[in-house]
């Protein structure tokens, strides 16, 4: 079949792999953009001040850069009674010293976060923390949208984080993540942050986002999280790109405007059709998948590999091939995808398929994805009286809205238009249901394969870190842990495979 000509089988996953490392590429740095905020830095007043000489690549996640270095850069510029707090009815004006600290009422601090934690201490002596570059101003304009124009012009980009042009606080709803003038504070959420709601689950947590809040709106799903985190809701529900929309609502607009569009898969009954092939798959190929797509907070992608049937019209699934390369780095594909084709040819499979991650999003095909799929549709269909179908699986391992332990599955395939409606969506995506089998063993080509894996992410500042809380007194490990334990194979109810999971997440670099 499709690997009994070498050539045909190589040029063919050539293709595939080229078109997956490019299909979410744009994905890949801005899976929490919906879900985070900016940091709560709780420098003490006694805290030093980092000097702006410093190494600037430890700045990533906004914690190190001080005053000092917006100063050394032109950001801002020392003089007196240029930082202003106004809390609680109250406004306080302080001086900007060239050493780049604050000083206040005779007094002098460290850091912004130092001077308005004294402050509001004053005014309200309950006061436990304050995020000093969301509440002081410079000049009438708060230091977070200093701090993102300073990492614009250092050309940092921070993983998690896409850039966006800087809108004047206040203007076209833009308000850092707040109701009104420090309006937190006068409520109940006395951080100044805003807290997830306790029947939600916290978001992934990385060693990028390690320390941010996620912020809730009125309307989470039309929420655009600005660089740094400062939350901007778009006045337009059409630019919000992950959202979920009816196939039938798609417009020929729709895919240049919004690619990243989720389309809602429909079931074949819908259209008067049965399903074209069946499907079952391994648990041993769902664990992999799941552990892999677990492992990041970016989107991940893989390969699919078993038998084809043109008797029976089945597609037996039987084992995953996670891609072990960054979405971006194209000089890798062409040796990740000659692994692969020998590892599948090796076993005697075929190429059936492909997966990738959605980690923060629904189980539900983009408008890219659905194009994707249909590209590699055509290109294994095979010649003449041979038929090759292709499978598209989809893992949500983190949903944002419920606690759900186990992560969303979605297998879809596209069914080309019969008539062009005016759209420029090349086909339906329609849900392709499946059977699993239990697997039996667990082979050392399984544990290998999630060791490599690791060792792949472990030093990676997107690798989750599954120490962290995830829901409620449940670690990021728990969940894992728990959405695995369904894909076990039969021998593996003694917890082995637990413990070795366990050892190889539970360390210092995850």
């Amino acid at each position: 079949m499709l690997w009994s000509r070498r050539g045909e089988g190589n040029r063919c996953m050539a293709m595939m792999m080229k078109t997956a490392l490019e299909c979410d590429d744009t994905n890949s740095v801005d899976t929490l953009q919906s879900f985070t905020s900016i940091e709560d830095d709780r420098d003490s007043v006694n805290s030093s001040s980092p000097s702006p000489a410093k190494n600037r690549s430890g700045v990533v996640t906004g914690r190190g850069i001080t005053l000092g270095m917006l100063m050394a850069d032109g950001i801002v510029e020392s003089g007196d009674g240029l930082l202003t707090i106004d809390y609680l009815g109250r406004k306080f004006t302080a001086d900007l010293m060239e050493n780049g600290k604050i000083k206040w009422s005779g007094q002098e601090f460290n850091s912004p976060s130092a001077w308005a934690i004294h402050i509001k201490k004053l005014v309200n002596p309950a006061k436990k923390s304050g995020c000093g570059w969301a509440s002081v101003k410079y000049k009438g304009k708060k230091l977070d949208l200093l701090k993102s124009t300073w990492f614009s012009q250092m050309k940092i980009s921070m993983p998690g984080f896409e850039d966006v042009a800087d809108i004047p606080d206040g203007e076209n709803g833009y308000t850092n993540g707040h109701t009104g003038e420090d309006m937190e504070d006068e409520k109940d959420d006395e951080d100044g942050i805003h807290r997830s709601p306790a029947d939600k689950p916290n978001p992934p947590t990385s060693q990028v986002t390690k320390g941010q809040k996620r912020i809730f709106s009125a309307t989470e799903s039309s929420v655009h999280v600005h660089k740094e985190g400062m939350v901007h809701p778009l006045k337009n529900p059409d630019l919000n790109e992950r959202r979920v929309v009816k196939y039938a609502d798609i417009t020929k607009e729709d895919l240049e405007r919004s690619p990243n569009t989720l389309v809602e898969c429909l079931p074949f009954n819908s259209v008067g059709r049965m399903q074209p092939f069946t499907v079952s798959t391994t648990t041993n190929c769902l664990l992999v998948m799941d552990f892999h797509c677990h492992l990041t907070t970016s989107e991940v992608v893989g390969y699919l590999a078993g038998k084809w049937d043109p008797n029976t019209q089945h597609m037996s699934v039987l084992q995953a091939y996670p891609c072990r390369c960054r979405l971006a780095d194209k000089n890798k594909a062409s040796i990740v995808e000659e692994e692969i084709r020998q590892a599948i040819a090796l076993r005697g499979l075929q190429l059936v398929g492909w997966y990738h991650s959605h980690p923060c999003y629904p189980a539900q095909p983009s408008l890219k994805d659905i194009q994707t799929q249909m590209d590699y549709q055509l290109q294994m269909k095979g010649e003449g009286t041979v038929y090759q179908p292709c499978l598209a699986l989809i893992c949500a391992p983190f949903n944002l809205n419920k606690p759900q332990k186990e992560s969303s599955l979605k297998s879809f395939w596209v069914m080309p238009q019969i008539e062009d409606r005016g759209r420029s969506c090349r086909g339906m995506p329609m849900t392709m249901n499946f059977n699993w089998q239990s697997d039996i063993f667990l082979t050392q080509e399984i544990l290998l394969e999630m060791k490599y894996l690791v060792d792949f992410y472990k030093d990676s500042p997107d690798m989750v870190q599954f120490s962290e809380l995830w829901f409620k007194s449940d670690t990021f490990l728990d969940k894992l842990k728990a959405s695995l334990a369904k894909k076990f194979p039969k021998d593996q109810t003694d917890g082995r495979l637990l413990e070795y999971i366990h050892n190889l997440l539970d360390s210092p670099a995850t």
